[in-house]
């Protein structure tokens, strides 16, 4: 019995060395990859090589992937218009707020959530987790923001904001698994619960903090419809994404074309090179309405993994 099942063990060993390390499997991954790269990168390339190629090379189909020509008159026109520079303050106002805001209401409703001597402490969770399922919808929440006078003004946009029910779990998740020694320590010291929330509690939650206003920060800066929603008359206040969505979905060309206000004479007479500039310049706001996110991102990528690991409930 003892000799036929060494064999054995040896061949098995053998085979599952043999398929671990597998060439072909490997240069299988290696083209899975690979293609799923290329194609997750395309339209990035051809986004940034449109915004640089010569118009007139764009609107004729040449360029697919990488610049044909070279040219920076969209860009010149977008840093020199008074529109696009306005929408993009807008955008960073907007984010910086709203993300500090959500942010310190999160952690503090989260460090409430998290004592265990609250009152009703499991109901309260209760409560705030049923909108998260559970929503009245867009019609309602329109008549609530119209009923408080808010509709056409700053606040309709940022009080909304400021609670994020999915943020305020996760900063209750966190502060429950901070030691709770730290905190009965701090107490018995004297220390009241805003100097323990803010000497303890705060300095423990530094990566759940970036986590959050990496969320809340990403989602602002993206969002659009809330403003054509609830803003429609305040176009001076308009972010950059919302400029965006008027040029790409709604074809509003006077948005792009007010670009022009500034351009040569000699070109607005030209209605072909004219036209063929308009739709370069679609692809130089991406460019620019990207590149903020994109040059944050690898400074936080490490944080997106933090933020799904602590996506459960516990109590």
């Amino acid at each position: 019995m003892t000799t036929s099942t060494v064999p054995s063990d040896a061949g098995t060993k053998k085979r599952r060395r043999i398929r671990v390390g597998s060439h072909a499997v490997d240069f299988v991954i290696y083209c899975v990859v690979g293609i799923v790269s290329l194609v997750t990168l395309f339209p990035f390339i051809y986004i940034i090589s449109a915004s640089v190629s010569n118009p007139m090379n764009l609107v004729s189909g040449d360029v697919w992937f990488l610049p044909v020509g070279f040219s920076l008159k969209a860009y010149e026109r977008i840093f020199t218009s008074v529109t696009i520079l306005r929408s993009f303050g807008n955008s960073v106002f907007f984010t910086v707020v709203i993300t500090f805001l959500n942010v310190m209401n999160s952690m503090l409703a989260g460090y409430g959530l998290s004592r265990h001597g609250l009152v009703f402490r499991k109901s309260i969770v209760l409560f705030i987790l049923l909108p998260l399922y559970f929503s009245g919808g867009l019609i309602p929440s329109f008549i609530i923001i119209a009923k408080l006078g808010l509709y056409n003004t700053l606040g309709a946009i940022i009080l909304p904001s400021v609670v994020s029910i999915w943020n305020i779990i996760l900063a209750r998740t966190y502060i429950t698994g901070l030691p709770a020694s730290l905190k009965e320590a701090a107490i018995i010291d004297g220390a009241h619960e805003i100097r323990v929330f803010r000497s303890i509690v705060l300095p423990l939650s530094k990566p759940m903090i970036a986590v959050l206003a990496l969320y809340t920060a990403l989602a602002v800066w993206n969002s659009w419809f809330n403003y054509m929603i609830y803003l429609p008359k305040r176009t001076e206040w308009h972010p950059l994404q919302m400029f965006l969505t008027k040029v790409l979905i709604w074809g509003n060309m006077n948005a792009v074309l007010s670009l022009s206000e500034n351009a040569d004479p000699e070109i607005l007479k030209n209605k072909l090179l004219m036209a063929a500039v308009g739709s370069q310049l679609k692809f130089t706001v991406m460019v620019v309405a990207s590149a903020p996110v994109i040059a944050v991102y690898p400074f936080v990528q490490k944080y997106f993994i933090k933020g799904a690991l602590l996506g459960s409930l516990k109590e």
